[in-house]
């Protein structure tokens, strides 16, 4: 159970996170929210995109979690079918950031990287949380906003982003929360 410990601080310890990146300059903070995780006593296991790769590096996840990246489902190691096995095994999932593209691609049902395979081996008995971060054109793109709800419709808790300055310096809604505000949206989510 979730509850509150040192200065308001959401902490579940003794969880499995799944903790799936998509390609965003986001990807720095939700480092910090596998940090936290990790600190708490999770057990976090990564995977990405491609794109996500091109942001943040597989060392420094392996390193956060002590754990190796899934990130390519077709690697010599993998016996194929750890989008099942890694399924079941997840308390929590959680996609952060959640991009544009990859929001648009697990709505449509495509399941071309780990992460959207993994999306359509998730069982919604358990908790999906989506944190998008985008340009704000692209968050509030029909297209996206469609998508939002059929994954919300689905079942998918998805958390608002913030709206300021985004890394292209436009103003407006696509910002990531706060790593604070994602520890709180998963620690509710698993209550």
């Amino acid at each position: 159970t979730a509850f509150a410990r040192g200065a308001g601080r959401p902490y579940m310890p003794n969880k499995n996170i799944l903790f799936l990146l998509s390609g965003s300059v986001a990807c720095f903070k939700a480092c910090a929210v596998i940090s936290a995780l990790v600190k708490q006593g999770n057990c976090v296991q990564t995977a990405v995109t491609p794109n996500a790769l091109q942001f943040i590096g597989p060392a420094t996840l392996q390193g956060l979690t002590g754990r190796p990246v899934y990130a390519d489902m077709f690697a010599p190691r993998q016996s194929g079918t750890e989008h099942i096995s890694l399924s079941k095994w997840a308390d929590v999932t959680v996609l952060c950031p959640a991009s544009a593209d990859v929001l648009n691609k697990m709505a449509a049902g495509v399941a071309d990287d780990c992460v959207t395979t993994l999306f359509l081996a998730h069982d919604f008995a358990k908790p999906f949380l989506a944190v998008p971060a985008m340009n704000s054109r692209m968050f509030l793109h029909p297209a996206t906003q469609a998508s939002l709800e059929k994954l919300q419709s689905w079942g998918v808790r998805v958390l608002a982003p913030q709206t300021g300055r985004l890394a292209c310096g436009d103003e407006g809604p696509g910002r990531m929360p706060e790593p604070e505000a994602v520890l709180a949206a998963l620690a509710e989510a698993l209550q």
